[in-house]
């Protein structure tokens, strides 16, 4: 079918009137009413009848305008969004996100965007997820990935995850060969924790609050490279969460110490101030990043 014809009968049968369609394809009424004859006689059907001076679909013609709607309204999307994809191509997009995402995550979600975005320029900042949050209400970042917490009312956010926060330490440590271990057990193990503003060290003190556990902390640290170095030397032992340790517990050479009627975890989000006020590229990334079929952004 031929597309031009089709777009001739779309605009004749939106206004029944072949001297208005004409007007709105800037060509002659002439020329719509062969077009129509053409393609008339290339489906071997019917599609207009005409009664007096007035013009009325067939229920051939009916069918037709569903089929051409759609055809049209996807033509409108499809130059939508590659008109997006060309207004993306260059520009500068900051980012925020945990150390740990910053480091495990974030490089192979970034190397699938530039595949796509060569030339957008991405400026990523690490920290604790209260720092980052705090980059967003300076204008530094347009958006932050980070684990769940109190967020405040004004602030957006997209679930992008769930992760789940293990205990682990070196083969070698005592309690790993008797894992899983009890609570009682776990109030003797001196910790490696996280730093202050850490969402990871805030959901294991609550842990340790619930269950009346004051726990012996060894040394805390916001590189988590350095934590599982100390780990690896067997200075006690630490909670991380999965992603950042997936290596290592592969490998053998750190190991989980599961506890007993304790499972931890938390949930991660994308965070913005305004959806309003994300760029085009930053819409794009979380689209990227959340692998949606459809966008999340219209």
């Amino acid at each position: 079918m031929n597309l031009n014809h089709l777009r001739v009968f779309y605009e004749s049968a939106c206004t029944l009137n072949f001297s208005r369609a004409a007007e709105r394809l800037y060509i002659s009424q002439p020329a719509v009413s062969s077009q129509i004859r053409q393609l008339e006689e290339m489906l071997k059907l019917k599609l207009f009848n005409r009664i007096g001076n007035k013009v009325y679909l067939t229920e051939s013609g009916k069918v037709l305008l569903d089929y051409a709607q759609k055809i049209f309204t996807l033509e409108h999307e499809a130059k939508k969004v590659l008109n997006e994809i060309k207004e993306t191509r260059k520009g500068t997009l900051r980012i925020g996100t945990t150390k740990t995402y910053a480091r495990y995550l974030m490089p192979n979600y970034i190397s699938t965007f530039h595949e796509l975005y060569p030339e957008v320029c991405i400026h990523l900042s690490e920290g604790s997820s209260t720092e980052m949050m705090q980059s967003l209400f300076n204008m530094k970042n347009e958006f932050a990935i980070v684990a769940s917490t109190d967020y405040p009312k004004f602030l957006n956010s997209i679930a992008f995850g769930h992760e789940e926060i293990l205990l682990v330490a070196s083969p070698d440590h005592l309690l790993a060969r008797r894992s899983p271990i009890t609570t009682k057990e776990l109030a003797n193990i001196p910790l490696v924790m996280r730093e202050e503003g850490s969402v990871t060290r805030q959901i294991v003190m609550e842990m340790l609050k619930k269950i009346n556990l004051s726990p012996i902390i060894l040394f805390e640290a916001s590189n988590l490279e350095f934590i599982k170095e100390l780990l690896l030397r067997g200075e006690g032992a630490s909670f991380i969460v999965r992603s950042a340790v997936e290596k290592e517990l592969s490998q053998g050479i750190l190991k989980e110490i599961k506890i007993s009627d304790i499972t931890l975890s938390m949930e991660t989000n994308i965070v913005f101030l305004d959806e309003k006020r994300l760029s085009k590229i930053a819409r794009a990334f979380i689209n990227v990043v959340l692998k949606k079929d459809e966008k999340m952004f219209h």
